[in-house]
C-alpha cells in the first residue's frame, strides 16, 4: 500500500507553489541604470503606493522647475551675451582703416574721450569767463569797462568756437588718425627729429607743471587774444581784425588744488583729469610739436609773392539796378562818381569804390572769380553774392606782386593746411563710422575727472 506524498504548504494540486498574499502585489522595478534613463525614471517616477494624481502631480512640478530654470538660464545668457557684446566685443570692430591699420572703435573711443574732456574743461573755463547773458554797454570814456567788455566778448566768442569743436569732434578726431602717419612720415624725410627736452616743455606746457627745483614759470590760461588780423573773406575789401587765441590744451588752473612734485606725477594726475592714460597724454605732446614743426617748415616755404588785382566795386541791392549802373559806366559815366552815389558799401563809396590790392582767398568766391577773370579796364557784368549785386572793374594786375605781412602771414597758415588735406585724400581711408557706432562711443566715453587734480 502506498503513503500518500504529504504536498508542501501552498502547493498546488498540479505541484505548482500558490502565490503567496505578497505575491498578489507587482515587484517594485528595477530602476533604469544611465543618466538617459535616471533623467527618464526623474520625469516618471515608478511609485505603486501614490495614486495617479500625486504622480501626475510630481511629474508636473518637476517639470515646471526644469522650464523655469532654463528661462533662468536663457535669461542669464541673453543679458551676459548682451553685457559682453556692449562692454567687449562691439569696441572691437573697425572704425577707420588707413595706411594698412585699423583703428577700432575702442582705440577712437579713447582719443575721443581725451579730446572731448579737454575741449569740455576750456568750456567751462571760457563759459565761467563770458558772465552773464547780458552784458551792460560800457560808458563811452571808461576805458576798464570797455576793456573788460572786450576781453568778456572774447571769452564768449571762444566758448562759441569751442563748441562748434565739440560738435564736429567726431569728424575731427578722424581727420586726426589718418593725418599721424602722414605726419611721422613727412617728418623722417625731412629728418625732422622730436627730443625728450621737447617733450617735456610740451608736458609742462600742457599740465601746467612747475618744477619745484626750477625757475617758476609762469602758468598762463587760455586767453583769447585779439591778433592782427586777416582780409575777410565775408566781405569784399574789409579787412577786419578777427579774434585768435592762445591755445593750452590743459585743465584750467581754478579746479587744480594738487601741487604735483615732479612732472611725472603731473602728467598722471593730468590723465586721469582727463579720462586718458600716461601713454596717450605723452602721444598727444609728440604729435603736437610734430605738427607744430612742420607747419613751420611748409611756412618757411610758402612764396612771398602772388597774384594779386587792384579792383573797385559799386554794390547795389539787386540785379535791375546793377544793369543800370552797367549802362550808365558804359554810356560815359565816371565810376567814381557812380560808386558815390550809388554803391552801399559804406567803407569805400567815398574812395570811388576802391578795394585796394587783394590775393586769392581774400574775397567771396564769386566775386573772387570775377574779378581775377577781368582783364585790366573791364567792367563786369553784374555779380550776385550774399551782400546784394556788384559791378566790378580792374585797375591793375600782378601775378608775382609782394605780399603784404598780414597776406604773408595767412599764406604761411595754409601752406601746412593744404598739404595735409592732399595728403589725406590720396590715403583713400575707409571711413567705416556710423551713426550707432559713434553713439556707443559717445555712451562709453570716459567721463571728465576734476577730482584728480585735488589733494
Amino acid at each position: 500500500m502506498k503513503k500518500p506524498v504529504p504536498r508542501s504548504v501552498g502547493a498546488t494540486p498540479t505541484g505548482r507553489s500558490a502565490p503567496s498574499p505578497a505575491g498578489k502585489r507587482a515587484a517594485p522595478a528595477t530602476p533604469s541604470k544611465g543618466f538617459g534613463a535616471r533623467i527618464l525614471n526623474w520625469f516618471s517616477p515608478q511609485d505603486p503606493e501614490r495614486a495617479p494624481a500625486a504622480v501626475r502631480e510630481q511629474v508636473q512640478s518637476r517639470i515646471a522647475a526644469v522650464v523655469l530654470g532654463v528661462v533662468a538660464l536663457i535669461s542669464v545668457a541673453t543679458v551676459g551675451g548682451a553685457v559682453l557684446w556692449d562692454q567687449v566685443l562691439y569696441g572691437q570692430q573697425a572704425s577707420l582703416k588707413v595706411d594698412g591699420k585699423t583703428i577700432t572703435l575702442d582705440d577712437y573711443r579713447a582719443w575721443f574721450s581725451y579730446r572731448q574732456n579737454i575741449l569740455m574743461a576750456n568750456l567751462q573755463q571760457a563759459e565761467a569767463n563770458g558772465g552773464s547773458a547780458t552784458m551792460p554797454t560800457p560808458v563811452p570814456g571808461d576805458s576798464a569797462a570797455s576793456q573788460a567788455y572786450s576781453m568778456q566778448e572774447m571769452w564768449r566768442q571762444r566758448a562759441s568756437q569751442l563748441q562748434g569743436e565739440l560738435n564736429s569732434l567726431s569728424t575731427s578726431l578722424t581727420d586726426e588718425f589718418i593725418d599721424r602717419p602722414i605726419l611721422r612720415a613727412e617728418a623722417a624725410r625731412r629728418t625732422i627729429a622730436i627730443t625728450s627736452e621737447d617733450v617735456d616743455k610740451e608736458l609742462k606746457t600742457i599740465t601746467g607743471f612747475e618744477d619745484p627745483s626750477g625757475t617758476p614759470t609762469p602758468t598762463t590760461v587760455e586767453t583769447p587774444t585779439v591778433g592782427a588780423g586777416t582780409p575777410s573773406p565775408t566781405s569784399p575789401g574789409s579787412t577786419a581784425s578777427t579774434p585768435t587765441v592762445i591755445r593750452t590744451p590743459r585743465p584750467t588752473p581754478t579746479v587744480r588744488t594738487r601741487k604735483p612734485t615732479t612732472l611725472e606725477q603731473a602728467i598722471r594726475d593730468y590723465a586721469k583729469f582727463a579720462g586718458s592714460t600716461y601713454e596717450m597724454v605723452r602721444e598727444d605732446a609728440e604729435l603736437t610739436i610734430l605738427k607744430r614743426k612742420l607747419s613751420e617748415a611748409f611756412g618757411d616755404e610758402a612764396p612771398k609773392t602772388g597774384e594779386q588785382v587792384k579792383a573797385r566795386h559799386i554794390l547795389v541791392g539787386d540785379e535791375d539796378a546793377a544793369r543800370k549802373v552797367v549802362d550808365r559806366l558804359k554810356a560815359g559815366e565816371e565810376f567814381d562818381a557812380l560808386a558815390a552815389e550809388l554803391s552801399t558799401d559804406g567803407s569805400n563809396k567815398d574812395k570811388g569804390g576802391d578795394l585796394g590790392w587783394f590775393g586769392r582767398g581774400t574775397m567771396v568766391t564769386p566775386f573772387e572769380d570775377a574779378a581775377f577773370s577781368l582783364p585790366v579796364g573791364q567792367i563786369s557784368e553784374p555779380v550776385k553774392t550774399q551782400f546784394g549785386v556788384h559791378v566790378i572793374r580792374v585797375d591793375e594786375k600782378d601775378v608775382t606782386k609782394p605780399l603784404e605781412e598780414s597776406q604773408y602771414q595767412r599764406v604761411k597758415e595754409e601752406a601746412f593746411t593744404k598739404w595735409i588735406a592732399v595728403e589725406r585724400d590720396t590715403k583713400k581711408p575707409e571711413r567705416l563710422m556710423t551713426e550707432t557706432m559713434r553713439n556707443w562711443v559717445v555712451k562709453h566715453a570716459t567721463p571728465l575727472n576734476p577730482a584728480a587734480l585735488k589733494s
